[in-house]
């Protein structure tokens, strides 16, 4: 019998401790967090499913292409993603095409799956798993020829929070501060140089797709 999404519903109900997801409006970087996560080792990645090219390891860009690969029928326009984007095909919360059997097998060996989702309306029916809300306190005009929609209209009092002004910025001891906090929150071994080079590259291709399209 062929696993549905029916089936990964019962898995994280059954296994919660086991799935980490991370709700995030469009624009406020999930992917990226998502990488960053699953760079740790504690955390499952999959290089097959990262749109991952030349190394198996989801914050390190690729030497053979200019970007992570893009998705052909993403809202972005192919510059966009080409420039500035660091999307993940799969681990998407009620994507039809997430690997199930892999998840059946990761959480028998007692590995954390991350997962990610735009609809927040899911937090309810998956709130006993250690769930993350991105948010950001100085609104960015990444992307500025696409609609974005900014910070959650409500966040629970119980959710893990994430500013994504925070983790991104330009300055460093506020990028530690905020890394760190997800380090402890996470039980995570901190990759603080990786991280940082990885944010920097980050920022430098935001800076550089809004130079391309003024």
């Amino acid at each position: 019998m062929k696993p549905t999404i029916e089936h990964l519903n019962k898995l994280i109900s059954k296994y919660p401790d086991n799935f980490i997801i991370i709700f995030f409006q469009f624009g406020l970087g999930g992917s990226s967090l998502y990488r960053i996560l699953t760079s740790h080792r504690e955390l499952y990645h999959s290089f097959k499913n990262a749109n991952q090219v030349d190394y198996d390891d989801p914050i390190r860009y690729p030497d053979s292409i200019e970007g992570f690969c893009i998705q052909p029928d993403h809202k972005l326009s192919f510059k966009e993603q080409h420039i500035a984007c660091a999307h993940v095909d799969l681990h998407v919360l009620h994507n039809p095409y997430n690997p199930f059997l892999e998840y059946f097998r990761i959480i028998k060996e007692g590995k954390t799956v991350v997962l990610r989702s735009h609809n927040f309306s899911l937090y309810e029916k998956f709130k006993n798993c250690r769930c993350i809300f991105i948010v950001e306190n100085e609104p960015s005009d990444r992307f500025t020829i696409s609609n974005k929609s900014g910070n959650p209209e409500y966040i629970p009092e119980e959710v893990y929070i994430v500013n994504k002004s925070n983790l991104m910025s330009k300055n460093y001891d506020t990028f530690l501060e905020e890394y760190l906090k997800i380090v402890f929150e996470l039980d995570l071994t901190p990759r603080i140089n990786s991280v940082r080079s990885f944010i920097l590259m980050w920022l430098e291709r935001q800076e550089r797709l809004k130079r391309s399209l003024s």
